[in-house]
């Protein structure tokens, strides 16, 4: 690909251990017209690497270790030169978006959140509030019904697809990479909200996400994801709630993770 070239839009995607789902994720973001599409391996092990080495139209960036979803991101973006960033999961893609609304959206808000459909079509829960002691412990105020038919100002939208515009990701200094996957998102839009940035969701940007496919899967490394889990949302309490919750929640978050870890990877 021609590295000098001007693009509009950087699609940035982190992959793991991504071998059963990243063809048909280049498949489809290679008809997005005017984007740069990078790609940052985090020392996958499966085979990923080398479907990725015989691909010459992406940038590809290799590290020499699991480096975490934010870190590897921040890599991304500062080997982008897109005026609008999409950040897109390997196990995501675009079914439906007009370039020439999306641009408009962006231009307006600065993060545009997608409707994202899951294998089976319906329409994947993928906005909720910010995450709260009161939302763990009664969690329909954290996940409650949200339309998901008409454009709306949103709290905290999924990133497993997220456009923003590059100028915002730069004022936001990133994400941080204190947190290693889990809590990235709800992080970043902490920090959006604190300085009067707002997302807005549309329902005519379609996105599909076969949710957390990989093809390494045993139940210690899935045990290990309700850990990375843990870690991410007790950081996130430590660092943004009053002492009380963190008192209650921080507790609460780790019996719940390691009642979660020892039922993945004991019973």
């Amino acid at each position: 690909m021609n590295i000098s070239k001007e693009f509009e839009f950087s699609i940035i995607t982190v992959t793991y251990n991504s071998k059963e789902v990243i063809r048909e994720f280049l498949k489809e973001v290679k008809k997005i017209k005017d984007a740069e599409i990078i790609i940052v391996d985090n020392f996958s092990k499966d085979g990923t690497r080398e479907i990725l080495k015989n691909e010459k139209e992406i940038k590809k960036i290799f590290l020499n270790k699991n480096k975490g979803y934010a870190k590897a991101n921040n890599i991304g973006f500062k080997n982008s030169k897109g005026k609008i960033l999409l950040f897109l999961n390997p196990d995501s893609f675009p079914l439906n978006f007009e370039i020439s609304k999306l641009r408009k959206i962006v231009e307006n808000y600065g993060i545009v959140a997608p409707l994202i459909l899951k294998e089976n079509k319906e329409i994947e829960d993928s906005i909720r509030e910010f995450p709260s002691l009161l939302g763990f412990l009664l969690p329909f105020l954290w996940k409650k019904k949200f339309d998901y038919t008409k454009i709306q100002e949103v709290p905290q939208p999924m990133f497993s697809s997220i456009f923003i515009k590059r100028e915002i990701f730069e004022k936001l200094s990133g994400f941080d990479e204190r947190f290693f996957i889990y809590f990235t998102d709800v992080e970043f839009m902490e920090r959006a909200k604190r300085k009067n940035i707002k997302a807005i969701f549309s329902p005519e940007i379609i996105f599909y996400h076969e949710r957390g496919k990989s093809s390494l899967k045993t139940k210690f490394i899935l045990g290990r994801k309700y850990l990375d889990w843990g870690r991410g949302a007790s950081k996130y309490f430590y660092i943004y709630k009053n002492l009380l919750e963190k008192l209650i929640s921080i507790p609460l978050i780790w019996i719940y993770t390691i009642a979660r870890y020892i039922y993945i990877t004991i019973l």
